[in-house]
This record gives structure tokens, sequence and C-alpha cells, in this order.
């Protein structure tokens, strides 16, 4: 197993890395770069570019990369599915993303249904977001892009994940998520046509149920037709969900037995038929973990868990609490004393006042050798949080 560093920068936070593996064999790593904290990613967007299996890495502007393809915003490349479609063409798909307006546009951008914030680090500018969803294609290997967005009514939040896949029929299932104007979560799916271009329609993904919080999916196809999801929620273990025509209808959701707390999944077929899934672990000792199923997602090792890391944990930098909390301030009555002992039974366990780790939303692919490189974010021992991977056997 080993370890390699893809952007680490004193001061800097790096996060919530993507990965493109290229037909040529060469990797691309991109995720967005700022100067706290983001989990807004709404920072410079960075793509590196290894052509040694994920030994090295080097930035790089090659049009041929899929997330140096062209978006609106940082946020929008993070959220995107992208391929290659069986023609040729470059396909991206997802919601619009967050974009950096002046303060002074605020009436504007609230007069046009968009969703607004304060930034959370410049004075003077807020953070806006579109309820949309777009699909944008090009037939000649980017040089032109056909672009077109449709707005999703009834909704306060929409927000696609990056973890879709293109079926062997070549129907494209992307993951969506959001906040319906009541409040409730919504988890959906937005899928194409079999050409990838057309037919895009917004699908619900099994149940609705409120209290579960269910979003970030992450899909695989294990055999022609059937597709298998699994889930991040509020209940720590993924749940999973099956489709058996092609992602156009969906079984209610069931806990799996993988505990993955406060980070998604990522799921990839092996060569050899195994499902793969990847994630990170917010638990001590926290770091990076992967699963295998022998049999198309039915069942799950987890008796033979996979741990790539386990020396994560530590606050990122921008996040250390200097002072310690006033204990003294805490009475055992009240909605503030309720609140916390209430995340400590969930999480299982009692959290210092300062750890607020960061790592996870790893992505894993399969080299041409059967080598599996897995890419993540983890902050050590230092407090820089920063873009790696680990290459390992499964």
């Amino acid at each position: 197993m080993e370890h390699h560093i893809i952007y680490k920068k004193d001061g800097v936070y790096a996060a919530f890395p993507q990965l493109d593996h290229l037909a040529d064999g060469r990797l691309a790593a991109s995720f967005s770069i700022s100067f706290k904290r983001d989990h807004h990613v709404i920072g410079d967007w960075h793509v590196l570019a290894s052509e040694d299996g994920g030994r090295t890495w080097s930035q790089s502007d090659d049009p041929a990369i899929p997330h140096n393809w062209p978006a609106q915003s940082t946020r929008e490349y993070s959220d995107r599915f992208n391929d290659v479609l069986k023609d040729g063409t470059y396909l991206c798909s997802g919601s619009l993303g967050s974009e950096v307006w002046d303060e002074e546009r605020r009436e504007e951008a609230e007069a046009a249904g968009m969703r607004v914030w304060p930034h959370p680090w410049l004075e003077g500018k807020i953070a806006v977001r579109a309820l949309k969803l777009f699909v944008q294609y090009s037939e000649d290997e980017g040089r032109t892009w056909v672009r077109r967005e449709w707005p999703v009514p009834g909704f306060q939040q929409v927000v696609a994940f990056s973890r879709g896949t293109m079926l062997e029929d070549g129907a494209v299932l992307v993951p969506v998520y959001g906040v319906d104007t009541d409040g409730n979560g919504r988890n959906m799916v937005w899928r194409s046509g079999p050409d990838g271009k057309r037919g895009w329609r917004l699908l619900p993904l099994g149940n609705q149920a409120r209290d579960m919080h269910i979003n970030e999916s992450a899909f695989a196809e294990t055999e022609p037709g059937r597709v298998v999801a699994l889930s991040r929620n509020a209940n720590g273990y993924f749940t999973q969900m099956w489709s058996d025509d092609g992602g156009r209808n969906w079984s209610e959701p069931l806990l799996t037995d993988i505990w993955g707390p406060h980070s998604p999944p990522h799921l990839l077929r092996l060569r050899d038929g195994r499902i793969l899934c990847t994630y990170g672990y917010r638990r001590r000792p926290m770091g990076i973990r992967a699963v295998l199923s022998d049999d198309g997602g039915e069942t799950w090792n987890t008796e033979n868990t996979v741990i790539l890391r386990e020396d994560g944990g530590t606050p990122t930098q921008s996040m250390a609490i200097t002072e310690p909390p006033d204990l003294e301030s805490l009475r055992l009555s009240g909605d503030e004393f309720r609140k916390r002992v209430g995340a400590a039974v969930i999480r299982g366990y009692y959290e210092p006042e300062n750890a607020r780790p960061d790592l996870g939303y790893a992505i894993s692919t399969q080299l041409e050798d059967g080598t599996i490189l897995s890419v993540y974010y983890i902050t050590l021992d230092d407090g820089i949080t920063h873009c790696a991977c680990t290459r390992w056997e499964a």
C-alpha cells in the first residue's frame, strides 16, 4: 500500500477531489483550494495530472481532461458528472454551482429565486446558487458546446453529486438531492435517454423519509439494467436501493452494515465483477476505508474492511478552537445541552470541542495492472487539509 500527496500547501484548504481516468491511462485529480475551511466549494479550481499511476502529479490545462471542460463556477466543476459517450461526445451534467456576487446584488439574487448566503471569508460578498439542472455536450472534442438548463420549481436547494454512472445501454444516471419549499429532504436521479444527450428526466430515488436525510448517493451498474445505489444519511450506516430497469424505478431504502458516518460512498465495478465501496471514516481512528462485494452488492464483506488510512482526525487549520469552552455555561437543561448530548449519542463517542476533523470523499479507479487508486482529502497532525491518494491491491 502506497500513499502519495496530490496537493498540500501550508495555509491552503484543498478538499473534495474529483478523479478522471483517461482512455490513455493518465489520471487527473481536480479540487477546490481556499484560504479557509470551505464546504461550499467556492475557491479556485485546480487540475493536476499523473502519468505514473498516481505517484507524482503536476498541474495541467489539457482540454481532454473532463474537469477542464468549461463550467460556470468552481462548484459546478465539483458537482457535475463527466464522461465520454460511446460516439465520442463529451458530456457534462449536473446542477448549477455556487457563484460569488457583490453584496449589493442580494435583492437581484433573491428576486431570481436563488439561494443566497454570506460569503464565508470575503466581506462585502455573497454566495448565490440558482435552482437549476443542466446538460452540456460537445460533439467536436470540446471546440464547441451545446448547453441546456432547466429550473427546478418547488425547491429551496438542488444539488447534483458527481458519483453517477453511464449504463451499458448508454443512459446516464446522475444523483441529485435537495430540500423542497416545505423543508423536506428529497433524493433523486437525473436520468438521460439512451444517447446520453437527450431525454433527461428528474425521477425520485427511493422514498423520501424526512428523518433519514438521505443524500450524496453513488451508483454502479452490477449487470445490464440492474443498478445499486448507496447513500449517505443521518443514521450513519449507508442506505442501499436497487433499480432493475436502468434507474427509472427504485426499491425502498434499506440500511447496510457499512458504517460511514458523515461521508459519502463511492462505487466502482472492478474488472472481475466485484463491487468496491470506498468512503471516509469520520470516527476514531479516522481515515479512509473500503469494503468489497462478491455478489453484485447484495452483501458487503465488512468483516474484511480494508483500512487505507487511519491517521486522520486532526482539526483543519482554520477550524481549530484555541480557547477551551466555558463548561459552566452548559446547564443541565435547555436546548443547547440537549443538542450536544443528542449529537454525542448519535455519533457513539464524545468528540473534543476543538475536533472538527476534515477528511473523506474518497473516489477509486482500477489501473491497467489491477491496482486500485483511491483519491481523497485528509487532515493529519499538522492541520493542513490536503488531497492525497493511495495505491493498493483489492
